[in-house]
């Protein structure tokens, strides 16, 4: 199956986490501020992120995504899932995913 969607994050001033979404496929794609982190122990459901609505993103476009999240809860999970609005899931490696450095003053 071709990848349709990628991520990367990177930090936010009072919004730590922010996630790009990036449709690489060639249909229009709906996704919701919503994400499942998960390692082989555990599950975390995020419907915190922003916006929580229905993004429409079309192909060869992107959206972005932002929340807070503790990074010493992020680094326990393995991989990140969005599902789009038609219910097919998307899993990225949270390690492959692109970070940024934090700015901390």
């Amino acid at each position: 199956m071709e990848e349709v969607l990628s991520f990367k994050c990177s930090n936010l001033h009072d919004q730590n986490l922010e996630m790009h979404v990036l449709n690489k496929g060639d249909r229009p794609v709906a996704v919701h501020g919503h994400i499942v982190l998960e390692n082989e122990e555990d599950i975390l459901e995020c419907n915190h992120l922003f916006p929580p609505w229905e993004q429409t993103v079309r192909p060869g476009q992107g959206a972005a995504f932002y929340c807070s999240m503790d990074p010493l809860v992020w680094e326990q999970y393995e991989t990140l899932t969005i599902v789009d609005k038609e219910g097919n899931p998307y899993r990225f490696s949270i390690k492959e995913i692109t970070e940024y450095p934090s700015y901390r003053g």
